[in-house]
């Protein structure tokens, strides 16, 4: 966490109560909360369960960290947490679907356009946005949740220790999941000018 000292510091420094922590978290809540909501939903693609993940995430974090188990990396750790809850919620969700019980929509990145925008504006933008979503839906899931992380703002040291793996291999997908990414929204776009659809095209993965 930026701007003061982390959980791990002040444990080492000996001054924590159950006041201070809790003063702390809240001043993290605020810090993290809009870019956990964003992670959310960019897993779970609805704005309920996207809630309830960050409450559920924030709510776990600070259980642990009153029991004195939290030790540092504490973005990396909340949004691991997030991570897990997301996949149990779409998983709930596909598990509803295949009993009948609720029809589920594919996990894309969701994006939000600018205020202040012309009608045409606004038109040209969510056609953009769409192929966006169509590009990044031809991404693996890895791609996309390590360009989601790194789009809410985490380093890729907190992207290695959510997703388990070395700042290394952050860094070789993300590389390759921009030019992978690239590649596809531009020929989108020529399919788009051209009046074809993507039912014209074999997309390899």
């Amino acid at each position: 966490m930026s701007g003061g000292p982390t959980v791990e510091e002040v444990h080492l420094r000996g001054i924590v109560t159950k006041e201070e922590q809790t003063i702390w978290f809240e001043a993290f809540c605020r810090q993290e909360y809009v870019a956990l909501y964003r992670y959310a939903y960019a897993h779970t693609g609805q704005r309920e369960d996207a809630s309830e993940v960050v409450q559920e995430s924030f709510l776990s974090f600070y259980q642990l960290l009153m029991s004195g188990e939290v030790r540092g990396h504490e973005r990396a750790l909340l949004f691991r947490m997030a991570r897990n809850k997301s996949i149990d919620v779409v998983r709930r969700r596909v598990r509803r679907r295949e009993t009948g019980e609720e029809a589920t929509e594919g996990r894309v990145l969701h994006f939000r356009g600018a205020d202040g925008r012309t009608p045409e504006e606004v038109l040209l933008e969510k056609e953009r946005r769409r192929v966006a979503e169509q590009a990044l839906a031809r991404l693996s899931e890895r791609d996309r949740e390590c360009l989601a992380l790194r789009g809410n703002g985490l380093t890729n040291q907190e992207v290695a220790a959510v997703l388990q793996v070395t700042p290394v291999t952050v860094r070789q997908i993300i590389s390759r999941a921009l030019r992978r990414f690239g590649q596809v929204y531009e020929e989108l776009l020529r399919d788009k000018g051209r009046g074809g659809t993507d039912r014209d095209r074999t997309w390899p993965i």
